[in-house]
């Protein structure tokens, strides 16, 4: 008997959950796929959960309309401009789930094609329909905004009052902007210019440097939280990361690996056992504003 499988994520990062599909579940073989919806079958059933995937879960197959009868389920469509038809739109806004509850979801592919998944909702999920971000869109300096507001959210992270954050590779501000909305003190750290709207909070302090650069000498409060979306190879970050954290010794550090190259991602199994051997709980998330990328939160056991 087959057992089937399903993950939703941005187009952009198809060619990436393929290839972990191919290094994670061998075991596993595509079957259906559109760009940000991929299915796959095996011959057993495993536990499945895609690093590179928004949502994952067990599929239950393709429906007709007329066959999606369930007492309450979500509904995600695939395109922004798909039109879900009114009563499914109607039970998804009536359907409310509970954490560690299985959550019926229906697919929207095109507009008259209707797959079926199920997974578990956990504290780390949007409780939205397909993960879709719950951020409103504002003007803001730069995309890196809705990276760390969408990671805050999925991971409730303990930010506390005026705590003092190191953020690596700051310019020009837009996750610099969301950290001071949450009453942190900023040292961002870019050779690059901040957005004027960055500079004149008075809780942000700009060194115009490369982080390579940093002693410890330039840190004389210490810091409570390390951050990161540079756009550098893994490697090249966490070996300047693990530097800092050595005798910084945050609480917690949130990075945004960008995952271009197969050995990068061959590598993510490493990189969190360095920071596991370091006293850190690890997890990784694909959230919903990212490309290629993916996050690492490691936060002091």
């Amino acid at each position: 008997m087959s057992h089937f499988y399903f993950a939703l994520t941005n187009p952009e990062a198809m060619p990436l959950l393929e290839l972990e599909m191919n290094l994670r579940f061998p075991e596993l073989r595509k079957s259906y796929s559109r760009p940000g919806f991929l299915t796959l079958k095996a011959e057993m059933s495993i536990p499945f959960k895609a690093h590179f995937a928004r949502i994952s879960g067990v599929c239950l197959g393709k429906f007709k309309l007329e066959d999606l009868k369930f007492p309450k389920a979500w509904v995600w469509k695939r395109e922004e401009d798909l039109v879900i038809p009114d009563q499914l739109q109607e039970l998804s806004e009536a359907s409310m789930f509970k954490m560690g509850e299985k959550v019926t979801l229906i697919m929207m592919i095109t507009q008259d094609e209707y797959w079926v998944g199920e997974y578990q909702l956990l504290r780390t999920h949007f409780q939205t329909p397909g993960e879709v971000s719950s951020i409103i869109e504002r003007e803001v300096p730069s995309r890196a905004y809705y990276k760390i507001a969408e990671l805050y959210e999925s991971f409730d992270l303990p930010f506390d009052h005026q705590e003092r954050v190191l953020e690596l590779g700051s310019a020009p501000g837009g996750a610099s902007l969301f950290l001071l909305e949450q009453d942190l003190n900023v040292l961002g750290v870019d050779p690059a210019e901040m957005h004027p709207s960055i500079t004149k909070n008075f809780y942000f302090k700009h060194l115009k440097v490369p982080f390579e650069t940093l002693r410890e000498d330039d840190f004389k409060n210490g810091v409570d939280w390390i951050i990161s979306d540079i756009n550098l190879p893994p490697h090249v970050v966490l070996k300047e990361v693990h530097r800092l954290e050595a005798f910084l010794e945050p609480k917690g550090i949130i990075l945004t690996l960008k995952i271009g190259e197969e050995k990068y991602l061959r590598s993510l199994p490493f990189y969190l056992e360095d920071f596991r051997k370091k006293g850190f709980t690890v997890d990784l998330k694909y959230v919903p504003s990212f490309r290629q990328e993916i996050a690492l939160i490691a936060l002091r056991s």
